[in-house]
């Protein structure tokens, strides 16, 4: 059990290293989106990479702790593992808060791209 937890933490932790350093979506859309509100974009990813990487060791610490062993056997540590949980929630409450603010930037991104097209040229 402890070695799946741990091939997962560390996928989820590398797609939020991969997501807070080597994505160049949010960059990309400079060419076609005001300064200030790409620099939100760029720092909410960032942000959102972080805390998958956090989430990562919060679910290996809280597994880790539900399948603690000692010279009497199995012993989980339910404290550690309810607080680990606990933090869990919040983790991913957290990360889609930043998913559905980026979202709601790339409605606003669509809205002014469809507005400005539709408008006709000015003579």
């Amino acid at each position: 059990m402890l070695i799946l937890a741990g091939i997962f933490s560390l996928l989820v932790a590398a797609a939020g290293w991969y997501y807070m350093f080597y994505s160049r979506a949010a960059q990309k859309l400079a060419t076609i989106e005001g300064t200030k509100a790409n620099r939100r974009r760029v720092t909410l990813r960032r942000i959102n990479g972080a805390t998958m990487c956090a989430l990562a060791v919060v679910m290996y610490v809280g597994v880790a702790a539900l399948t603690r062993q000692d010279e009497h056997g199995p012993r989980p540590d339910i404290k550690l593992f309810a607080g680990m949980m606990c933090a869990l929630v919040l983790l991913i409450i957290a990360l889609l808060v930043l998913g559905l603010m980026d979202l709601r930037l790339t409605r606003d991104l669509r809205r002014r791209y469809q507005r400005d097209r539709d408008e006709p040229p000015m003579p």
